[in-house]
């Protein structure tokens, strides 16, 4: 036998879109458990970085696919709803769950950013997931995040507080004009006062099309999905993440889950980790573009932990 994984391209459609990606299987005979990537905002796709060989290597078979209108895949992602996500993900498990290769009953979800909520969802709807992991996924909604990542990028560059307080008003009524169905173009243009303002580039979304995603987005709440999940959870933070107040995230979501009688859930906090769970490597000074540290590799543990947790879960299932 050759101790490498196999990697299988593979399609599904989703509601007029055609999903492209890779199955990553391990070198041995399935059935194997199962899991599905899902991606958090933005454009992004199957590229997992070495995570779908090193699960292979653990026994776990794993689909990621690029997300609609990236990479091979056709549509388009600032068209989406979080519903629509969780549907697409829905369809990926079942994907995932017909094949004779993957164990029906074993299949997990890996929501990373937003794409846990969407994970939560999923398990929400009664899919029948064996464990779902988050990474970096708020346990507040979409509107209040986006506002704390506003106050903290202005903060941190050195804007006063009138001008935070002006940015804050602006996300709000631009939020609730696009939420309310105006054209995301109107509502820039309606902006125009604003847009040479040193602080104006700082605001969420870079085109009409994402602030429109940003807006549909800014109605969810995660807690509902919290309350009601049965799942095995286990969420992961960067003590290092600038863009949520980790320490005050992981105390909400550890009292949700208490409040619901929740109790096989872990909750980690990985120190000098960002947003992505990477660490600063190598002799320069550390520093954070877009709240990924450069220079940086997966903090040492991450990987080990999830898979000896996701075996644990597993097991617990058969």
């Amino acid at each position: 036998m050759l101790l490498t994984s196999v990697r299988t391209p593979i399609s599904f459609q989703d509601r007029g879109n055609r999903l492209v990606g890779d199955l990553v299987l391990p070198p041995w005979e399935g059935p194997h458990p199962g899991a599905v990537f899902v991606n958090g905002y933005g454009p992004g796709g199957r590229d997992q970085g070495t995570w779908q060989e090193r699960l292979a290597a653990a026994g776990i078979a794993s689909l990621a696919y690029d997300k609609p209108g990236c990479g091979e895949s056709t549509g388009d992602w600032t068209r989406q709803t979080l519903g629509d996500r969780t549907e697409e993900t829905t369809r990926a498990v079942e994907v995932l769950r017909s094949r004779p290769d993957s164990s029906a009953d074993l299949i997990v979800l890996l929501g990373a950013g937003q794409g846990g909520w969407v994970a939560l969802e999923a398990a929400r709807v009664g899919i029948g997931v064996a464990a779902v992991v988050i990474t970096s996924s708020s346990a507040v909604g979409s509107f209040p995040l986006e506002q704390y990542r506003l106050t903290r990028r202005m903060s941190e560059r050195g804007f006063a507080s009138d001008e935070v307080a002006l940015a804050q008003a602006l996300l709000r009524e631009r939020f609730r004009r696009v939420g309310a169905g105006e054209d995301p173009l109107s509502v820039l243009a309606a902006e125009a006062a604003c847009h040479h303002a040193p602080w104006y580039r700082l605001m969420p979304g870079a085109t009409p099309e994402e602030i429109s995603y940003l807006a549909r987005a800014a109605v969810f709440d995660p807690g509902p999905a919290l309350r009601d999940l049965r799942a095995p959870l286990l969420a992961l933070y960067g003590c290092d993440d600038v863009f949520l107040p980790v320490e005050a995230n992981a105390q909400h979501l550890r009292g949700i889950l208490h409040d619901s009688g929740h109790r096989d859930f872990e909750i980690v906090l990985v120190p000098g980790a960002d947003h992505t769970l990477r660490v600063h490597v190598g002799p320069e000074a550390p520093y954070l573009v877009d709240g990924r540290y450069q220079h940086s590799e997966v903090a040492p543990g991450v990987f080990e932990f999830i898979v000896t947790w996701l075996d644990r879960h597993l097991d617990d299932v058969d």
